[in-house]
């Protein structure tokens, strides 16, 4: 009973937390219809850059302290609410610093930056929101409480697109792209102010020494891990507006829309996986998480190849004509985002050892390859060719960190041998949909065939109905 009510716990937690994190970042392509009608494809880009420097000013603001919670918490279970409450202080002390820093010095990198400086604020409130935010999502998702992090993201997706458009189609017509940035960082604000409020009635802040020490011992080695993934998933868009256009980077932009459907899944998701790993870790369970790891890996793999098929259908559902070339980019692009996810398990083995300073080695490995390959093919082929190097990367992304864990761990944790045929059956299924692009008819019967074993097996494997009709029977 005990082990079944584990399950159903952290079943419900994985479809939790996937709501949510639609809701919070899933705002990308569940609002595009709106905003591709509302935005140029110069202003998407300019706010897609935006999001790209905030993707990586939010790690330097946090100093990534919400990667240290998990083992914190184990580490310390009667001073945990303590140890929060010193980490939200630390983000406070260092978001001082930062707003300081970055008005002082702003007449040195302003013009470079192409922002203004109310832009430049804007950008560290946004930033210190968004770590707030992930820290916050870190300590419910060690205690599977979903509905908390569902009801905070309900409001910031609701209040930032309600918002953005209001500014939109009023204050900044002239200027859309500065009215979604607006819309973006002031909900934010006023998360924050509930996020500190939320920790700091748990227990007053201080800052306790030994609870600071392990905090940035642990995590400060990632803030280079975290900006290597920004690279890898950020920076080509940087590049494509440097050297070739606003316009060619709102259309690689928005195929990126397209693969947040597989990258919030993911990262919710994720939120369930990872307390499951260190409970599983704890007892000693190897055998469990080899099993589960695999049916998780295969089951997004299914999701992936979905994605890849119907994208000719997504991108004309959710932008204008003006988008369309994008799909051209979205199938390389998921391909590699389902790269990236494998790498969620070789990770969490240098998570549960403590062995940061091995994360920021292989993820920056990849990314410096990512850099190198974007600058001679972006030049020599056309933004098109940033979509395919960044599959390329996210590969090698995921086989640096799987042998870092394997030499961590000396043997692997996970089925090899499957994770392999996973990666090269997302490999093939990627080409079959890029020759079926213009096929619509033989590529719905593909979706439709795979979309109803996708069900049986999700069945099969879950028990979803009887787990449904046990809940509604309470």
């Amino acid at each position: 009973m005990g082990k079944e009510n584990g399950e159903s716990k952290v079943l419900k937690a994985g479809v939790g937390y996937t709501i949510g994190n639609y809701l919070l970042k899933g705002l990308s392509f569940l609002t595009v219809p709106v905003f591709s009608r509302l935005l140029s494809p110069a202003d998407n880009g300019v706010f897609n850059t935006y999001l790209a420097y905030q993707t990586i000013l939010f790690l330097l603001v946090g100093m990534a302290l919400h990667t240290s919670l998990k083992n914190a918490k184990y580490k310390y279970e009667d001073g945990f609410a303590a140890y929060n409450s010193c980490c939200v202080l630390l983000i406070i002390i260092n978001l001082l610093v930062w707003f300081m820093a970055g008005n002082l010095l702003y007449p040195l990198y302003g013009e470079m930056l192409g922002f203004s400086r109310t832009v430049v604020n804007l950008l560290l409130v946004d930033s210190f929101g968004t770590a707030l935010i992930l820290f916050f999502n870190t300590y419910v998702g060690l205690y599977y409480r979903y509905i908390s992090f569902l009801k905070l993201s309900a409001f910031n997706a609701i209040s930032n697109f309600g918002l953005s458009v209001l500014l939109i189609l009023t204050v900044f017509k002239e200027d859309r792209a500065t009215g979604r940035i607006f819309g973006n960082a002031l909900p934010l604000a006023v998360i924050s102010l509930v996020l500190i409020w939320y920790f700091w009635k748990q227990k007053r802040p201080s800052l306790n020494r030994e609870y600071a020490g392990f905090a940035l011992r642990y995590s400060l080695p990632m803030i280079p891990h975290g900006i290597s993934q920004v690279v890898l998933s950020q920076f080509d868009r940087i590049m494509i507006k440097s050297m070739i256009g606003e316009w060619e980077a709102g259309i690689y932009s928005f195929a990126y829309t397209i693969f947040s459907i597989i990258n919030v899944t993911a990262n919710s998701l994720d939120n369930v996986w990872g307390p499951w790993f260190y409970e599983k870790m704890k007892e000693k369970d190897y055998d469990g998480i080899r099993r589960y790891s695999s049916k998780y890996a295969f089951g997004m793999l299914l999701f992936s190849i979905l994605v890849m098929l119907g994208a000719p259908e997504l991108v004309k559902i959710l932008g204008t004509k003006d988008y369309y070339d994008a799909m051209y980019s979205v199938v390389p692009i998921v391909a590699g985002g389902y790269y990236m996810f494998l790498y969620l398990f070789p990770s969490y083995v240098e998570y549960y050892y403590e062995k940061t300073k091995y994360i920021a080695l292989g993820t920056g490995l990849a990314a410096v390859i990512n850099v190198v390959l974007n600058v001679v093919c972006i030049a020599k082929f056309g933004y098109l060719a940033a979509a395919y190097t960044t599959m390329a990367t996210y590969l090698l992304y995921f086989s640096f960190h799987y042998m870092i864990a394997w030499r961590i761990r000396k043997g692997s944790l996970f089925d090899t041998g499957k994770l392999i045929q996973y990666i090269l059956l997302a490999f093939v299924s990627s080409l079959v949909a890029l020759a079926l692009m213009e096929h619509w008819l033989i590529r719905w019967i593909l979706i439709i065939g795979l979309g109803i074993y996708f069900l049986f097996w999700l069945e099969r494997e879950f028990a979803l109905r009887q787990k449904i009709r046990k809940k509604l029977g309470k």
